[in-house]
């Protein structure tokens, strides 16, 4: 026992020494921890768009702090809006000297053009080979800035490519594509999947209008999906292309846009495209399309070409879509066909932005087993908010809820009901959801500006008529002026609705010629 006294107070005895001897220690390692300091300002990053792991140094005691929140060993990436700018608040400890330090660092939206995103692709071909009908060959590299790392995230041959669009095919040399990889393959971030879009954007100098619509969606309660964006620069067989948005083929995939379709069932999940270029393309309706009081809808799932799909899947989706008309037309039943909701939300977005297609192309609606019709996913908004001369593009007016635009925008907006829910809701996404989508499109626009500087020093056409720019458009000068007019125009678009939705005129049914 008294050999264990012994041994106890040597321990403590050696413990006080050890306590007493940093309690001792009055060096002043101010000039030292200023050395670290040096050091951790080469080491800490400036953008961060992925978990990053906080440097440690033996000797000295660090702890950092982001939004006064204490962090340990790394700052864990959350996908912002929008790019933000942040403080990294850290104290260095070393014996009885402790100095506080800040670092700025701009945490990096996945949409943002500081990710630096780069597609290269390799062909057997001259680009100008390339057609609408044949994939060729393409062996793709993306690189991308990774916490201020150049970082190559993608190498690979298996893949092909093919040109997309219809009159953005024709516009000009630079061309929007089709990118087919030959197995599921996530680029950037995206859900993998095989099918992808290259958008060129030759129309839209602000080159952000479909980004803008997408992230609006993405804010909305009642719409299925927003599609992935992402600003890439374009290399093809080694020659700069321009700036691009990369984002999703629409379609139904498990990754992205699930609906179960089982091709031998009639009440199965369907997906619709309203497309009006049917009459140009002398097809009979009745199989993988129909025609609803003229208005014609391709029928994408269930898989046309998948053998245990008949002419009696057509039949079902058009006897449906015939008791949604009669339902609208009546003012009665149609809550339990339609998702009332969901439809409301749908053409919000649609008028706001004044879409040329909300009753010609690229309209899409969806019906789940045992569901009510629903629409999404939206697409394809390069020529909205004002950036199309050929219709009354102003930001007065209403403009999609007549026969010849969208009928069933028209049918809808026709029931009393209908309109008061419009009205309620429409005022909603303007105190809630127009300002973060006024406060993304300045960061936005500014993170893209230096690519955009680069795309038009190729493609000459900034301050130039491209079809189907206004004259509010087409002369202006400067990517910075462009980014400001898509601004200045759903600001004077959405004041306009909110005071619109709340008079007589309205409340009657009223909505121009």
């Amino acid at each position: 026992m008294k050999k264990l006294s012994v041994l106890l107070l040597l321990i403590l005895s050696l413990f006080l020494l050890s306590s007493c001897e940093g309690f001792l220690d009055n060096t002043d390692y101010t000039d030292v921890i200023l050395e670290l300091v040096e050091t951790l300002d080469d080491e800490l990053p400036r953008m961060v768009n992925m978990d990053y792991v906080l440097p440690k140094h033996d000797g000295f005691n660090i702890t950092w702090k982001v939004d006064d929140i204490e962090v340990e060993d790394q700052i864990q990436y959350e996908r912002p809006f929008y790019d933000q700018e942040k403080v990294l608040e850290f104290t260095i400890k070393k014996g009885k000297t402790e100095l506080s330090f800040e670092h700025a660092f701009t945490l990096v939206s996945p949409e943002s053009g500081l990710n630096f995103n780069k597609i290269y692709l390799t062909l057997p071909v001259s680009l100008y080979q390339v057609n609408k009908e044949d994939y060729v060959d393409a062996e793709v590299k993306v690189e991308t800035v990774m916490n201020g790392e150049v970082t190559t995230e993608l190498e690979t041959n298996e893949a092909k490519l093919r040109g997309r669009g219809n009159s953005t095919w024709w516009l000009a040399d630079k061309k929007p594509y089709r990118l087919r990889f030959d197995n599921n393959t996530s680029i950037l971030g995206m859900p993998a999947a095989k099918n992808y879009v290259l958008l060129a954007e030759y129309s839209d100098k602000s080159f952000i209008r479909n980004a803008v619509v997408q992230k609006m969606v993405s804010l909305m309660d009642n719409l299925p999906y927003a599609l992935e964006v992402r600003y890439v620069e374009l290399y093809v067989n080694e020659e700069y292309r321009g700036l691009y948005v990369l984002t999703e083929q629409v379609e139904v995939h498990k990754n992205k846009f699930n609906l179960e379709s089982t091709p031998g069932t009639l009440n199965t999940g369907y997906f619709l495209e309203m497309d009006q270029r049917f009459y140009d393309q002398n097809i009979d309706p009745g199989y993988d399309w129909i025609v609803v009081r003229s208005i014609p809808y391709e029928i994408k799932e269930p898989d046309p070409e998948d053998p245990l799909y008949t002419e009696n899947h057509a039949t079902y989706i058009f006897e449906y879509m015939i008791e949604v008309e009669n339902a609208l037309i009546a003012k009665s039943g149609y809550e339990g066909l339609i998702d009332i909701n969901n439809w409301i939300d749908h053409f919000i977005i649609h008028e706001l932005v004044k879409n040329v297609d909300v009753g010609w192309s690229s309209v899409f609606m969806y019906k789940e087993r045992d569901g009510v019709l629903k629409y999404g996913p939206l697409w394809d908004f390069d020529l909205a908010i004002g950036n199309a001369d050929y219709i009354e593009y102003g930001p007065e007016n209403f403009y999609g809820m007549r026969l010849y635009k969208n009928r069933m925008f028209k049918l809808m907006m026709d029931i009393p009901e209908i309109r008061t829910q419009f009205a309620i809701r429409y005022r909603d996404f303007y105190d809630n959801v127009l300002p973060e989508i006024f406060d993304l499109i300045p960061v936005l626009g500014e993170s893209i500006k230096p690519l955009a500087q680069i795309n038009f020093s190729k493609w000459n056409i900034m301050g130039s008529y491209v079809w189907p720019n206004p004259w509010e458009v087409w002369t202006l000068t400067t990517h910075e002026e462009q980014v400001n007019y898509v601004t200045n125009y759903l600001s004077a678009r959405s004041v306009w609705l909110y005071h619109a939705v709340d008079t007589n005129a309205y409340r009657n049914g009223q909505f121009g010629d």
